[in-house]
């Protein structure tokens, strides 16, 4: 695949890649900035997932977390690589309560009656069908 100036992989679009990062999927996802009407907003391209256009504030504000070099993106996922190792811990002493729970006794509270169920929107819809053919054919018949 060929990669830009900055690494990122080429895409299919007239807007310069800004930067990029880790899709979903694990592969790169290229942020682009829009143009025309939409120019305030960014946009993600992943090979896997498509384009993404959303507009709405909380992805933009992902869509602003972007490496501006694949060198960058590499380097950052190799430190949490390093960070990321496990470690025994200790286990986790959970204090035992040996008193015995009482439960407050329950009393009997009146129960309201359930209201009546709608009607289905079919069984509405079809009841609405035959009136309509009955009164219909009726009021034809009589004038």
């Amino acid at each position: 695949m060929a990669k830009d100036s900055n690494g990122w992989p080429v895409r299919k679009t007239i807007n310069p890649t800004l930067g990029g990062k880790r899709c979903n999927c694990s592969d790169i996802l290229t942020i682009h900035q829009a143009r025309g009407k939409r120019k305030k907003f960014l946009y993600s391209m992943c090979d896997n997932c498509g384009t993404d256009q959303r507009t709405g504030t909380r992805i933009q504000e992902r869509f602003k977390q972007y490496f501006t070099t694949m060198a960058e993106l590499t380097a950052s996922e190799e430190a949490n690589q390093t960070d990321d190792k496990p470690t025994l811990a200790e286990p986790e002493v959970v204090p035992t309560n040996n008193k015995p729970t009482v439960e407050p006794e329950q009393t009997e509270t009146p129960t309201e009656p359930e209201p009546d169920k709608k009607p289905s929107a079919w069984r509405v819809i079809l009841t609405g069908i035959i009136l309509g053919g009955l009164t219909g054919g009726a009021i034809t018949r009589l004038s």
